[in-house]
């Protein structure tokens, strides 16, 4: 399960994290997000240990959501060391995040396989 990040958390859980973090940004009321956690909360465990999951309301947290421009949900970013270094808008395919993931944990650049209207580089 996805952890839920707050303002209040924000900066442990995600800036401050030793392993990878894939953040879910979500609303209540997004039809797309409810898949994307979904697919997310599957990946959970297959990545226990060496990627952090964890899912942020866009409008609860509106500082953070301004911070990285979130103006599409779902979006998601992925954090190393930090820094963020891919965000894609949009619902992702199971597949193309686990060929990205396995590539992030390789040390090594993966396309994803989505349009380029939904893809957008960190």
């Amino acid at each position: 399960m996805l952890t839920k990040v707050t303002e209040q958390n924000f900066d442990e859980e995600v800036l401050n994290s030793d392993i990878s973090v894939f953040v879910c940004f979500t609303t209540s009321w997004c039809h797309a997000c409810f898949p994307t956690c979904f697919v997310a909360d599957e990946l959970v465990n297959r990545y226990e240990g060496r990627i952090k999951f964890v899912r942020i309301d866009k409008e609860k947290v509106p500082e953070i959501s301004d911070e990285y421009h979130i103006t599409v949900v779902p979006s998601i970013i992925l954090f190393q060391d930090s820094q963020m270094i891919k965000k894609l808008l949009g619902y992702q395919e199971k597949v193309a995040l686990r060929d990205l993931l396995d590539a992030l944990l390789a040390g090594v650049e993966a396309p994803i396989n989505v349009s380029k209207e939904h893809d957008e580089e960190a």
